[in-house]
């Protein structure tokens, strides 16, 4: 058994509905049903989808308060005023810089930019920095990707008669900023139809405002920021994407390129991939660091040394970030699974002295993946006494509003419903975290806690094929509202499945049905998985489908993305390697080694002192009935105690070694013609001394040591022959005995029937009696060989 990591939600349809969808798009069923599950139902609302450059963006006028904005920039550039973009220090932030930047260059205005810096001046305005813009020069000021709920700051900024215009997207206060203008998606006195732009996308507007039609040269920009954010990726969005992506193919921007060739990354391949994985982490990891202008100063150079010279320092940067995120991540797992898994956790809140605030969002996002609930993760500085962190959330969490309950213990704090940073005095966290958690009791249910994974439907393997994946990835680009479809494909079995990569943490695989269609399969980060599936095994598989092409072949493959086994499963372990790399796999406190001698215990305490090894020698003597692994170790005197420990587990996992003592070999039964010799030699020469003869004995006959020894054993147990002495004396024999009469042969006729059993039969069939046994069905071995 392996338990599934996400609570799988399958989506159904109603196929009367499905049929009139697949009829009206001319497509199938399935393919009916991604669309619909994409609000695409219509022969109008496809080919949008479908066809981005048949369809102009909205008319950017839309938006509240563009018209003034617009005035005050041209009145600005036509006076030859000093024009700053106040940017944010991420993907989305610098990305917006660098397009209304050019935008604003293009019409030959005096502009430059300024981010703030994440570790002394924080998320957003602030006083000190429009003060200095204000002293240096600067007429106009406008912000990109942040501003809208800086109220205080914007009064400052009116005060000290600096003109700002705020372009913004994330969550607005009840009121808004008094500045020259406000753009933003949701604006409350705006028509704008689309309301999740990224803050590229509402920078793209405005210089689309600006220039009077598309800047379409810079939608590869808009794209990196709007994949990069993870905003919807519908509407608006997903043709700003679909166009961008063509940009970044064909005629991308001079610092993308310098930072995807250091990333090994072909640009004329790319999709929302290539943003998400490679290209934005990398953008993202210098403001995470330090200041991110060198971020921005990549995106708006036209020099191919200078765009060179700034990727090879960012993409340095960004292997700082990984390995200070892989450490922090290491140490706030301790963390939680020491002090913070129990009642009143319902949120983590965790800080520490020394953790980088850059850096700690993407930990907070790994935590929430592993323990599915909302997450704060804070770097604290002990000399200020301040701690800044960034938290991520589940689904039923709203994280911005949470924090907006709780603005008396925040100094600064802003995001989204799922993702959002804060600054507070370290003494308040303590509160911060009672808080949250109370109010996750009040809100929430159990079921929330549990992370969900959206399963499209479940399909046959069967219908895997490389049309049919070329029909799905019509669906991209794929994000957030338009996820890339996961499938379920039941009761399969996994063939030929090993580790792979350089550390072995990943899977490879071949998924195999009844009908012997298969596909191949790769999982990452799950090689721990291999020696977790039998290969009779029935696996439930969820995964997003792919095309796979090597050597110039191409071939459907599936990332597997989750799985699990709903029935306890056999290991055949009686190989002298397959037990050796079980034994090298370590152990732990779910996995326990039954051993029923206790030479075998004692080897195997010898070897790893770290293993559970329990001594088994009646069958009263209990193995936890919730173990997860249960190891036989050796070979049983009685197999009644391999099977009463059987009939009473529960538990996933059970690996039979059951080695006999001397190796694997059977002990074999004298025939009745060798019984027949010994008893004619002790007849002749008795009295017979049988350690004076048993090498002759041995030579003459072809016998071992053990075969006469046992033969004499069974005929003092029939009364035939008495030793005193070590001289054997044969008896009166009143009546003939069958030798079956004796208790020492039938002791070896069931050893030998045992054994045989045990370590020769071959898998289904030990599977079959186990199975037989833990639903209390059937003859048990010992019923078999009596029989």
């Amino acid at each position: 058994m392996i338990h599934s990591k996400y609570k799988w939600q399958i989506e159904t349809s109603d196929a009367t509905a499905m049929q009139q969808v697949a009829e009206e798009l001319k497509c199938t069923i399935p393919m009916a049903e991604l669309f619909a599950r994409r609000k695409v139902t219509t022969a109008g609302q496809l080919d949008k989808f479908l066809n981005p450059d048949k369809y102009a963006a909205y008319d950017p006028f839309l938006l509240a308060e563009m018209g003034l904005a617009v005035d005050r920039i041209k009145q600005a550039i036509e006076a030859e005023e000093h024009i700053l973009i106040y940017g944010d220090y991420d993907a989305d932030g610098v990305t917006s810089v660098a397009v209304l930047l050019k935008t604003l260059r293009k019409l030959g205005a005096n502009a430059d930019f300024y981010i703030p810096n994440r570790f002394t001046e924080g998320y957003g305005p602030n006083v000190a920095a429009f003060t200095e813009a204000k002293e240096s020069g600067v007429d106009l000021l406008i912000t990109v990707d942040n501003g809208i709920a800086a109220l205080e700051v914007m009064e400052h900024a009116k005060t000290i008669g600096l003109d700002v215009i705020v372009t913004d997207h994330h969550e607005a206060k009840d009121t808004m900023p008094e500045a020259v203008a406000v753009i933003h998606p949701r604006h409350p006195e705006s028509n704008y139809p689309f309301p999740d732009l990224a803050g590229v996308g509402v920078a793209y507007k405005l210089a689309h405002a600006l220039l009077g039609e598309e800047p379409a040269e810079l939608l590869d920009l808009v794209a990196i920021g709007t994949v990069a954010d993870l905003v919807s990726l519908t509407d608006e969005n997903r043709l700003f994407v679909q166009k961008g992506l063509r940009v970044l193919r064909e005629n991308a921007n001079i610092g993308v390129a310098a930072l995807a060739k250091l990333a090994s990354t072909k640009l004329p391949e790319a999709n929302e991939e290539t943003i998400g994985f490679m290209i934005a982490p990398r953008l993202n990891a210098v403001g995470r660091l330090g200041p991110a202008d060198p971020a921005a100063d990549l995106l708006l150079t036209e020099d191919p040394e200078e765009a060179a010279f700034l990727a090879e320092e960012i993409d340095e940067a960004n292997k700082e970030r990984q390995t200070i995120v892989a450490q922090i991540s290491e140490e706030a797992i301790a963390m939680i699974e020491a002090e913070y898994l129990g009642d009143g956790n319902e949120v983590l809140v965790i800080g520490k002295a020394g953790w980088n605030p850059g850096v700690v969002g993407i930990v907070a996002s790994r935590l929430v993946d592993r323990y599915a609930r909302p997450v704060i993760v804070l770097g604290i500085d002990e000399v200020t006494g301040m701690a800044k962190g960034s938290g991520r959330s589940i689904e039923a969490f709203h994280l911005y509003q949470a924090l907006d309950a709780n603005q008396t213990l925040l100094k600064a704090f802003g995001g989204h419903p799922m993702a959002a940073g804060m600054t507070l005095d370290m003494a308040d966290i303590g509160a911060l975290r009672e808080n949250l958690a109370q109010l996750a009791r009040e809100t929430l249910t159990a079921d929330d806690f549990v992370s969900i994974l959206r399963v499209e439907e479940v399909i046959p393997v069967e219908t895997v094929s490389l049309e049919f994946i070329a029909q799905l990835n019509k669906l991209a680009p794929f994000g957030t509202d338009n996820p890339k479809p996961v499938f379920a494909l039941e009761g399969v079995k996994l063939s030929g499945t090993k580790r792979i990569g350089a550390d072995k943490t990943h899977l490879k695989t071949a998924i195999t049905a009844d009908s012997g269609a298969a596909i191949d399969a790769v999982g990452f980060g799950t090689g721990e998985l291999v020696e977790k599936i039998s290969p009779m095994a029935k696996v439930d598989v969820v995964g997003e489908l792919s095309i796979n092409e090597w050597n110039n072949m191409r071939k459907p493959q599936l990332r597997i993305v989750d799985l699990k086994i709903g029935h306890w499963q056999l290991f055949d372990v009686r190989s002298r390697a397959e037990w050796e790399k079980l034994l090298q796999a370590g152990s732990t406190a779910d996995k326990v080694f039954v051993c029923f001698q206790t030479a075998t215990r004692e080897k195997l305490l010898a070897a790893n002192a770290n293993l559970v090894c329990a001594q088994i020698d009646t069958t009263t003597d209990v193995v936890d009935a919730a173990t997860k692994d249960l190891i036989f170790a050796d070979m049983p005197d009685d197999v009644a105690l391999l099977e009463a420990i059987v009939a009473n587990t529960e538990a996933d996992r059970i690996y039979l070694h059951i080695a006999a003592e001397n190796g694997n070999a059977i002990a074999s039964m004298p025939s009745r013609q060798h019984f027949a010799q010994l008893y004619a030699v002790l007849k002749k020469h008795q009295p017979f001394s049988l350690a004076q003869n048993m090498s002759r004995l041995c030579k003459q006959f072809n016998w071992t040591n053990d075969q006469i020894e046992f033969m004499s054993r069974v005929f003092f147990d029939l009364n035939f022959a008495t030793m005193e002495d070590g001289v054997i004396s044969l008896n009166e024999v009143g009546e003939k005995r069958n030798l079956e009469e004796s208790s020492v042969y039938k002791a070896r006729e069931y050893r030998i029937a045992m054994e045989q059993k045990l370590l020769y039969s071959n898998y289904n069939e030990l599977y079959d009696w186990i199975e037989k046994l833990m639903n209390s069905k059937g003859n048990s071995i010992l019923e078999e060989i009596v029989k």
